[in-house]
């Protein structure tokens, strides 16, 4: 089961409607994050299969969703196997576990409400 984390006050939450300390709204969150981990499932296929270009353009879209391990690690493999070195290394950098990779911008949600 995922967890998500509150963006107001930072709770830790089983997917819910919202969250069980402030009751803010984590619907929304959880759609991005299921989206982001079906793009991301759709990157490692076309890898498997040898398609690199929509490996790269899948793995892009679940890093543009959610900045995960995963799609930083993905996308590192992705761009060893086109060949693109530079890129590769831009990748790895993001795959460095000792800085904490946010999820999802507070300020995102309230500048749209």
């Amino acid at each position: 089961m995922n967890t998500i984390k509150c963006p107001a006050c930072g709770k830790e939450n089983d997917e819910g409607k919202e969250c069980v300390r402030c009751g803010c709204e984590l619907s929304i969150l959880a759609s991005i994050c299921r989206a982001a981990e079906q793009e991301l499932f759709m990157g490692k296929e076309s890898l498997a299969s040898g398609d690199i270009p929509a490996a790269m353009h899948h793995v892009g879209k679940s890093w543009h969703l959610k900045k995960s391990l995963a799609a930083a690690q993905l996308a590192f493999l992705t761009a060893l196997a086109s060949g693109d070195f530079a890129q590769a290394r831009t990748w790895y950098a993001r795959t460095d576990t000792s800085t904490q990779v946010i999820n999802f911008p507070p300020t995102v949600l309230i500048s749209r409400m």
